[in-house]
């Protein structure tokens, strides 16, 4: 368990004599400085934090975690002759050179904390007052998320499975980094993970292990990229396969024709919303006919931090308020919404978790003949709401009146 906060601060103070000399500086287990290491890993896993900063400044190191999509700093600065030294533990950890200090570099770390293994991935990159670390914690969640847990509103959770459940085509979720495109890729792998179905992903790196479905980590060093995997592919006698994200024209090429062949494929694509990734295929080069044959449907989604339930309070929005001007007609005289105030349970930031908002559209025949017609982004937009797709915002909205975050949150999101 991490320690509490007046320990951390002594022990900050013993790392830093055994830095200046003051203590043994062997590296053995009893040393501060790897206390100090594996009690910063401790403290970021007890936060729930996806990534730990270690960030060099002018005279002193900064540590942030980011919990919940936003980092936060520590209150603790770590004193300049922790610097170089933690630095160097982690390197020693992660498997990297500790002698090369002017070049980014990349490792590992496997560390045990309350009896389970947590993956962890490290990155350095050289900067003007040292060398910037950012340790990624790739599995602090113990199980993988089923559709059911996914945050759906029932009619986009009805659709989602209409479209992964497909024999064949072509299935794309959007969003930028550290939207839940993992989450909801995996627990749609999860689904399809049947006896009589062959399942095979390609990607850089796995980040979750699937039990019964063949995953396969790109390799380029050996050989093994995108291409020469998704080619291999085809002598697998393969059901469906996931590709954990599309990466340049030649890639998005294969995977649409993989996907002409009555196979299912599921991946990945940076886009502003649903209607963006056929513009975003389009810009990849893959001809309109291409994509209206093979895409099924596409998801969209952004993550919000979620209410603490510990400090959820009621509030009357205001009819003079910025507020009513964003819930539009969902306003009216008296509503009453949630926000929550901060507390322990939330380190004060009144959320706790995050929730997924979703827009969800599966490609009908209107769709198909709109693509091929290469209409605007626009017209194509409205086609889409026309036939009934709910926008982030709306969904967000939804989700705000259920009292499940705020306005503020979705406001910062969208």
């Amino acid at each position: 368990m991490p320690i509490e906060e007046t320990a951390f601060r002594i022990l900050i103070n013993r790392a830093t004599a055994e830095a200046r000399g003051g203590l043994n500086s062997e590296q053995g287990a009893g040393s501060p400085v790897v206390k100090l290491a594996d009690v910063l890993l401790e403290r970021s896993i007890e936060r729930r934090a996806s990534d730990l900063h270690l960030e060099p400044q002018a005279n002193c190191m900064r540590i942030r975690y980011r919990v919940d999509g936003l980092l936060q700093i520590d209150e603790n600065i770590l004193p300049q002759d922790l610097m170089v030294v933690l630095t160097a533990r982690f390197k020693v950890m992660a498997g990297m050179d500790t002698a090369k200090h002017q070049c980014p570099q990349d490792g590992h770390i496997e560390f045990a904390c309350e009896g389970r293994q947590i993956d962890i991935r490290v990155s350095v990159l050289p900067s003007i007052h040292g060398e910037l670390m950012v340790l990624r914690f790739m599995n602090i969640d113990e199980r993988l998320l089923e559709i059911d847990e996914l945050g759906f509103s029932s009619e986009n959770k009805a659709l989602f499975k209409s479209i992964i459940e497909k024999p064949s085509g072509l299935v794309i979720l959007s969003g930028p980094v550290n939207s839940g495109k993992s989450t909801s890729l995996y627990a749609a792998l999860q689904a399809l993970n049947k006896p009589e179905s062959n399942i095979v992903t390609l990607e850089n790196p796995v980040e979750r292990v699937v039990p019964g479905v063949n995953q396969v980590e790109i390799n380029p060093k050996g050989g093994l990229d995108y291409i020469t995997g998704l080619k291999a592919l085809l002598r697998q006698d393969i059901t469906a396969v996931m590709v954990g994200e599309v990466r340049g024209e030649d890639v998005s090429n294969y995977i649409v024709r993989i996907a002409l062949t009555g196979h299912l494929i599921m991946t990945t694509l940076h886009t502003e919303n649903a209607v963006g990734v056929i513009f975003r295929l389009r810009e990849m080069q893959i001809p309109p006919y291409m994509i209206a044959a093979t895409l099924t449907g596409v998801v969209a989604q952004r993550l919000v931090r979620k209410c603490c339930s510990h400090c959820q309070e009621e509030y009357e929005v205001q009819e003079n308020s910025s507020e009513k001007q964003m819930l539009g007609e969902y306003w009216h005289r008296g509503l009453r919404l949630k926000r929550s105030c901060g507390c322990a349970h939330c380190h004060g930031t009144g959320y706790n978790g995050r929730l997924a908002l979703q827009e969800v559209f599966v490609v009908t025949s209107g769709v198909r003949e709109a693509i091929l017609q290469g209409v605007d982004r626009q017209r194509l937009q409205e086609l889409v709401e026309r036939e009934g797709m709910r926008t982030l915002w709306q969904d967000g909205i939804d989700k705000v009146m259920e009292g499940k975050t705020t306005l503020s949150e979705l406001k910062r999101v969208l």
